[in-house]
């Protein structure tokens, strides 16, 4: 899949090549917080970057 685009229209980098990202529950922080995250492009982001772009399409019920 290619990298998406950040609001600000730059690539969207994955936690995975980034070194000053923390590690997160992505299931848990899925099954708490999917609706809110993935209302708005910013939340997307945050999910894609920091959880991958498997979360995005990964319905609310599975995350947890």
């Amino acid at each position: 899949m290619e990298a998406r685009n950040t609001t600000a229209g730059g690539k969207l980098l994955s936690c995975d090549l980034d070194d000053a990202c923390s590690t997160l529950d992505c299931d848990a922080v899925m099954k708490d917080y999917a609706d809110a995250l993935l209302a708005s492009p910013e939340g997307e982001e945050f999910v894609a970057h920091y959880c991958g772009v498997q979360y995005l399409r990964k319905p609310t019920a599975e995350a947890g």
